[in-house]
C-alpha cells in the first residue's frame, strides 16, 4: 500500500507538472501558480474532513484561534493557511520542489496518459461545495 501510495502521489505531481510545463513559456514561471494551486486543493480536502467531523459534532480545530487584527477576513485567511494549507504548503516543498527534486521525479515516474489529476482536481472542488453546503444546512 506504501508503494501504490507514493507512486500515485509522484505520478500525480509528474503528471500535472508536465501538463504545466507544456503549456507554460520558457523558464521556471510555471512553478510557483502550480504549486499554489495544488496546495490549495489539498487544503480544500482537509477543509471537507474538518466540515465532517464537525457535523458529528467532532470539532479537532477548535482549539486554534487568531486575533491579529481587528478584522475578520485577514485573521481567517491566516488561519486557513495555518490550520490547513501549511502542511501541505511543507509537504508538497520538500518532497517535489526543494533542490529541484521533480526533475529526478519525472524520470523515475514516467507519465501516463491517465486523468486522474483532472478527477482529482474537480472532485476536491465538487466534495469541498456540496460538504459546505450540507454543513450550513445542518449547523445553521
Amino acid at each position: 500500500m506504501k508503494i501504490k501510495m507514493k507512486k500515485c502521489y509522484y505520478g500525480f505531481w509528474v503528471r500535472v507538472i508536465l501538463n504545466a510545463k507544456k503549456n507554460k513559456s520558457k523558464g521556471e514561471v510555471w512553478k510557483l501558480p502550480l504549486f499554489v494551486v495544488i496546495t490549495t486543493i489539498n487544503s480544500l480536502n482537509i477543509v471537507v474532513i474538518d466540515l465532517w467531523l464537525r457535523i458529528f459534532n467532532i470539532d479537532v480545530y477548535n482549539y486554534f484561534n487568531c486575533g491579529i487584527t481587528s478584522g475578520t477576513i485577514i485573521d481567517n485567511l491566516v488561519i486557513f493557511t495555518i490550520k490547513y494549507s501549511l502542511p501541505f504548503i511543507l509537504f508538497n516543498y520538500f518532497l517535489i520542489f526543494h533542490k529541484r527534486r521533480y526533475k529526478m521525479l519525472i524520470e523515475k515516474y514516467p507519465p501516463d496518459n491517465s486523468k486522474f489529476p483532472l478527477i482529482y482536481l474537480t472532485t476536491s472542488i465538487v466534495a469541498c461545495f456540496i460538504s459546505l453546503v450540507i454543513y450550513s444546512l445542518i449547523k445553521h
